[in-house]
């Protein structure tokens, strides 16, 4: 009988078409949050503000009103501004894809033969992969080979960087 006075249901704001739901406690922090931003507020020129302000704020559905406008402005603030950052995307997502389109074209017009260095690396490693099968446990005994192997991979990428500028 006098249990459903003693429980309070959450109040619920429908706006485009979402219910929102706050609770009990949240409403009560809402009010003690403005009970208490009135007492600092002491300053007389605010004295007819905060005069006004506690009429409005006695209701705590007015004060969840004004949080839930802020709220909201603040999201949809937000989604503005992300509209206009994809659509700065879309437009550099289309530079990139002609660029990558112009790097393909000058990698396949560039020259297709492998130099010389590249085949005598190639034997340089193949050299230096038998050599650690052959002398299984004493992989130092193929230092001549893992150098003559770096040796011309340095030449490569020296060549490489000749080639791109």
């Amino acid at each position: 009988m006098g249990a459903s006075n003693s429980k309070q249901e959450p109040v619920y704001v429908y706006g485009n078409e979402v219910p929102i739901g706050f609770t009990a406690q949240l409403q009560d922090k809402l009010v003690k949050d403005a009970a208490s931003q009135k007492q600092t507020d002491s300053s007389p020129h605010t004295a007819a503000a905060s005069s006004t302000q506690s009429v409005s704020l006695r209701d705590p559905t007015d004060a969840v009103e004004k949080e839930v406008a802020k709220e909201l402005e603040r999201i949809l603030e937000k989604q503005q501004h992300d509209e206009l950052r994809s659509k700065d995307r879309q437009t550099s997502t289309a530079e990139l894809l002609a660029e990558i389109r112009d790097l393909s074209q000058q990698i396949s017009a560039g020259p297709t033969t492998k130099s010389q260095t590249f085949g005598q690396a190639v034997s340089a490693r193949d050299r230096v992969a038998a050599c650690l099968r052959k002398s299984e446990g004493r992989p130092l005994d193929c230092w001549k080979e893992v150098s003559e192997f770096k040796r011309l991979v340095a030449a490569l990428e020296r060549e490489f960087v000749a080639a791109a500028h």
